[in-house]
């Protein structure tokens, strides 16, 4: 994320988004995964609803991790987050 720190929920929301947008313009699957790389768009929209509901203005080391795990998750339903 370059100069932004993604612990920052909204620095992370927009990489998320970001990531989203330049999937749904690839012209190809195969441009479509380089940009996914192992992440999945699923796993990108419940990181995004995970981060959203988070009411700190940094995310804490557990909230990265399980935010990020949430981005690669291939499964069909979403990983609970234990506080």
């Amino acid at each position: 994320m370059n100069a932004l720190s993604i612990n920052i929920p909204a620095n992370f929301i927009a990489d998320c988004e970001a990531t989203l947008k330049r999937s749904a313009a690839a012209k190809s699957d195969a441009e479509r995964r380089a940009v996914l790389d192992r992440q999945t768009a699923q796993g990108l929209w419940w990181a995004i609803d995970f981060v959203s509901k988070l009411c700190t203005p940094c995310m804490s080391d557990r909230e990265l991790k399980h935010a990020v795990r949430l981005t690669y998750f291939r499964g069909a339903v979403r990983p609970v987050f234990n506080a």
